[in-house]
């Protein structure tokens, strides 16, 4: 399911595993992740969350850049700059240095 194509063996390393993931796995491993469910609508249970998070870190550090990775853009949102906003508003208002 998670392998790009098929293979007589099966990988040895998470390395060899990460390696053979397609875009359009990741995209779909993605969007599990999202929606908390398999793109035939059964849910994910907590161990398979967990290691479909880790499979998109993994794949992320090897095949994309910074800019591309998942929650990069983050920092531009504007719910990221409205805490910010607050919390040094927070510090102004408690007499903090900031």
């Amino acid at each position: 399911m998670i392998i790009d194509e098929p293979h007589s063996t099966t990988p040895k390393t998470m390395e060899e595993l990460i390696s053979r993931i397609s875009p359009e796995i990741y995209e779909n491993l993605k969007e599990a992740i999202g929606t908390g469910k398999w793109s035939d609508g059964k849910k994910l249970n907590k161990p398979q969350l967990e290691h479909c998070i880790q499979i998109i870190i993994l794949y992320e550090s090897k095949f994309l850049s910074e800019e591309e990775k998942t929650g990069a853009r983050l920092a531009d949102c504007q719910s990221q700059r409205d805490i910010l906003s607050t919390i040094s508003l927070m510090k102004e208002i408690s007499g903090e240095e900031g």
